[in-house]
């Protein structure tokens, strides 16, 4: 410790001092002397070293104090200075040291376990302010949903009403159609001969591409258009099928037929009248008034056989007697043969080796083809046409269970029961939409007593059918939108068809291709009740069509050089957006519960020239990706 001079002070005192005891000190320079003190004791107390020096101030000089400060304060380097407290204290014993580290951690331990509660407490309310600050976000969210439920629910009832009142009429027809479709689906039969939608004896149209008569389509909606004209008089008709058929050269047809005829009178109240005519007899012109016209092909020679009787056939009647001008058949349906699009494969090889049986029944085929779709509008009566192609007839069904198949195309093999046969018929001349404008085969047998779903039958032909995969059964029966199997199967497909959009390398498609969502909805008379899917349309390439010769591409060259002598056209060109074809893949989940995927062809017209090697790819594909996704969420469902 260091004091100095004061002028408020008697004298000015610079002390050094280590000790042990401050009060000692104190009392030890009490009263200030002029004095030097060397080694002293004070009370019996040892001090190290003290240095005291003492002025009174009149007698102070400061330059001679200076020099002794200096003086002193360079002796006392190196040397130790004060007094050592710390040695004077006397030493405490074991017993006190652990008391004092006892009481110490005691201290110590209150202090954290009081802080360590205090922060539980925190922790506790702040669980409690979380929980309560979760029930009011899930309060808030609930009632946020109810709002917005309330809203959309209010919206859709207002779009609902606006949308009933601005289609009350058009409501009643689909009552209509809706029962129909009901009857149809259930039994296969219509209620009236003719249609496949018929409520209270009125013909109901079921889609805007289906026949409801015995006839054609544009047909139905003709006569519909005179029904509802009251200046028009209408004509009653007698239901007339026309047939023309050889026994002799058709073996088998007089099983069918006569079994044909049975079925029209038990199915039917009104009577039906069949007009049977051998091809070199003497037809009609018109047909009779017939609506629909069957024809086997094996009784005709050949292609100009067919075109004749039709030529005839087809030809409009003038009224006689104020009566009203003769409707010819608007629908025909020609019975061929298997193998007609197989003659390079055996059996069907054999059979058209010896005089081109196969080929004369494929260029009748192509005939009726042909002369459909030559009908001009307007000027004609339209035409619909169905071609079924049976192997050879049996001499009869047996009575095993139902067998029979049908399928697009001429794929089947084998031979068919007349009762099997009589019954495909009937279907295909008035009560299937989809055998308009269709080719499908049938084989196998059915029992008089034995029930089929028609409808399940012909659904192929829409496309027509590719490939057909089962699922398995769905999970939900009561809504089949919410079934998590059919959702989850059908978003499965819609990423499956997206690898195939943009770059082709991989996919082995050969043709571009754009991936769109599929427009087709559910339908009861397909025995579906939801539908999804995607359309895998082909895109426009160089080829079929749009190949050019060299020839045709010297000319072009020519014609953009401007030194050709080639001709342009003063009208200006107006080209058509041209149909590719496509791959439609559908999920979807029948009226059993079950759920099954079809692939089915797209986006075609009579000019369409079907790539068979882009459609292989894609359902080669499909179907290995359908067993796997079914392997790999059969243990889930």
């Amino acid at each position: 410790m260091r004091l100095h001079h004061c002028t408020h002070l008697p004298a000015a005192i610079l002390l050094f001092a280590g000790c042990s005891h401050v009060a000692e000190l104190a009392t030890a320079f009490s009263t200030p002397t002029s004095c030097s003190l060397q080694h002293s004791r004070l009370s019996g107390r040892e001090f190290s070293r003290v240095k005291i020096i003492c002025a009174q101030n009149n007698n102070y000089d400061e330059e001679e104090d200076e020099e002794e400060e200096e003086d002193g304060l360079d002796n006392l380097i190196g040397k130790k200075l004060g007094i050592n407290i710390g040695a004077q204290l006397p030493a405490l014993s074991p017993e006190e040291i652990e008391d004092i580290r006892i009481q110490a951690q005691a201290t110590l331990d209150k202090a954290v376990d009081g802080r360590l509660a205090d922060i539980e407490k925190l922790r506790e309310e702040l669980e409690e302010d979380l929980s309560r600050s979760r029930k009011r976000m899930e309060t808030a969210s609930e009632l946020n949903v109810q709002y917005e439920k309330q809203n959309l629910m209010e919206k859709i009832d207002r779009l609902s009403d606006e949308f009933l009142n601005a289609n009350a009429d058009f409501r009643e027809s689909t009552k209509k159609a809706a029962a129909a479709d009901k009857v149809a689906a259930s039994s296969g039969r219509g209620l009236d001969w003719g249609s496949w939608g018929s409520v209270g004896g009125m013909d109901v149209v079921i889609g805007p591409s289906e026949s409801v008569l015995l006839g054609s389509v544009a047909a139905a909606r003709k006569r519909a258009t005179l029904e509802g004209d009251d200046d028009q008089p209408i004509v009653e008709q007698d239901n007339r099928v026309l047939v023309v058929v050889d026994e002799k050269k058709s073996k088998g047809s007089d099983r069918v037929m006569g079994r044909l005829k049975v079925l029209l009178q038990e199915a039917f109240e009104s009577v039906i009248i069949v007009d049977t005519y051998g091809p070199t007899g003497n037809i009609p012109i018109g047909g009779n008034n017939a609506q629909t016209a069957l024809i086997f092909a094996s009784s005709l020679n050949d292609r100009s056989s067919l075109e004749n009787l039709l030529g005839r056939v087809l030809k409009r009647t003038t009224p006689v007697a104020g009566s009203a001008p003769g409707m010819p058949p608007s629908h025909v349906v020609v019975v061929s043969g298997l193998g007609t699009e197989r003659t390079n494969k055996m059996p069907y090889s054999m059979q058209n080796l010896l005089g081109g049986k196969l080929d004369k029944l494929r260029e009748i085929e192509q005939a009726i083809v042909a002369i459909s779709r030559s009908r001009i509008v307007g000027k004609q009566n339209p035409l619909d046409y169905t071609i079924v192609k049976f192997g050879d007839i049996a001499s009869s069904d047996g009575n095993d269970d139902a067998s029979i198949e049908i399928r697009p195309g001429d794929v089947l093999d084998g031979e068919i029961g007349p009762n099997a046969a009589a019954n495909v018929l009937l279907q295909a001349l008035a009560y299937q939409p989809y055998a308009r404008n269709s080719t499908l085969c049938s084989a196998g047998s059915l029992p008089e007593d034995a029930i089929v779903e028609w409808n399940d039958k012909f659904v192929c032909l829409s496309g027509p059918e590719l490939l057909r995969v089962d699922a398995g059964p769905g999970i939900s029966s009561d809504d089949a939108i919410l079934d998590p199997k059919y959702e989850q199967l059908a978003q499965y497909v819609q990423e499956w068809a997206a690898t195939f959009e943009g770059d082709r390398k991989g996919t082995g498609l050969t043709t571009p291709v754009l991936v769109r969502k599929s427009r087709k909805p559910a339908s009861e008379f397909d025995d579906v009740v939801a539908r999804s899917g995607v359309r895998i349309l082909f895109q426009t390439t160089n080829t079929g069509d749009r190949y050019k010769s060299a020839t045709e591409e010297k000319l072009e060259e020519r014609e953009r050089s401007g030194g050709g002598a080639v001709k342009k056209s003063s009208k200006p060109l107006t080209t058509k957006l041209s149909k590719e074809g496509g791959v439609e893949v559908l999920v979807e989940k029948t009226t059993d519960g079950s759920i099954r995927v079809r692939a089915r062809r797209c986006n075609l017209d009579c000019k369409t020239i079907v790539k068979e090697m882009s459609e292989g790819v894609i359902v080669r594909n499909l179907s290995k990706a359908i067993d796997a996704w079914v392997k790999a969420k059969g243990a889930q469902f």
